[in-house]
């Protein structure tokens, strides 16, 4: 996802700690199983690149309540924050996400300076997940999120085009019985011109001498690897920390005078504190 550099900034963060707070149990056939529902505050920073190929990085915080619902069809929270699941079996899964991503101020990016900021960017769309097994102890899944992009200063929203972010996934919990999950991801990105356009086009009414008009095109954006650990301080407790590692050398705008830099690093910290939930659990996997 574009700010996984992937509508509101609560979102945003929850996206970025891969929320799913509480600890697992077990039924009486010792299936692990989780509340029904959930409510808490999570919490958390990120460090992490303008926008794709930028050569600076801000630092973003936030602190606010979440809510997780594993329901049969809707659900909230976990990898795609919200989807409603419209097939499910041992083999994928077809289901609707979302996803955001921190705003950046251009004033404060020497590349951009002058030019009219970028807002939050929101994304929705159908995502397709291709379940491979388990694999050295983890699941690892195929996804396949086709996604419309939309930026908002929360005055007005405008479309950006579309987004394609096909990715391999790994999950791991409770490495060696130490407590402490894993999640990693490997993937690309592609978008339409309108969608690079925002991150790359120079107007001719912002051109300089050192900051040239530019057209941008759709296609190639880049690749990221990202990969993440949380621990269970107590059964309602958790702790996040990860980082993400782009690579846009060979990006269809790479010629642009906005392109900086082929590598991009971010990090990000956090905790979640599940405060109230619901007696019924059900099964783990949603």
């Amino acid at each position: 996802m574009i700010a996984r550099y992937s509508l509101s900034a609560m979102a945003v963060l929850v996206c970025l700690l891969c929320l799913d707070a509480q600890a697992e149990d077990t039924d009486s056939k010792g299936a692990p199983t989780k509340p029904l529902w959930e409510l808490g505050v999570v919490a958390g920073g990120i460090y992490s690149p303008d926008y794709p190929a930028a050569d600076k990085n801000s630092p973003h915080g936030l602190a606010l309540p979440y809510v997780i619902y594993r329901g049969d069809f809707l659900r909230l929270g976990k990898d795609s924050i919200a989807k409603g699941v419209f097939i499910e079996n041992d083999f994928v899964e077809l289901n609707v996400s979302l996803a955001a991503s921190f705003n950046s101020n251009s004033n404060d990016n020497n590349a951009r300076r002058g030019m009219p900021d970028l807002d939050y960017l929101g994304e929705i769309g159908p995502q397709l997940k291709i379940k491979l097994g388990e694999l050295f102890g983890g699941k690892t899944e195929i996804q396949l999120p086709f996604r419309a992009v939309f930026s908002s200063d929360f005055t007005r929203l405008d479309h950006r085009g579309y987004l394609f972010n096909p990715r391999i996934s790994y999950v791991r919990q409770n490495i060696f019985n130490s407590g402490i999950g894993m999640n990693g991801s490997i993937g690309s990105s592609f978008a339409t011109k309108k969608m690079q356009e925002y991150f790359y086009r120079v107007e001719p009414r912002y051109a300089t001498p050192f900051r040239p008009a530019y057209e941008a095109d759709g296609g190639y954006l880049g690749s990221d690897t990202t990969l993440g650990f949380s621990y269970d301080i107590t059964d309602r407790l958790r702790a996040y920390v990860g980082g993400k590692l782009g690579y846009y050398g060979g990006a269809a705008n790479e010629d642009s005078p906005l392109f900086r830099q082929k590598v991009n690093a971010s990090i990000h910290a956090g905790f979640t504190w599940s405060i109230f939930q619901s007696d019924t659990r059900v099964n783990s996997n949603r």
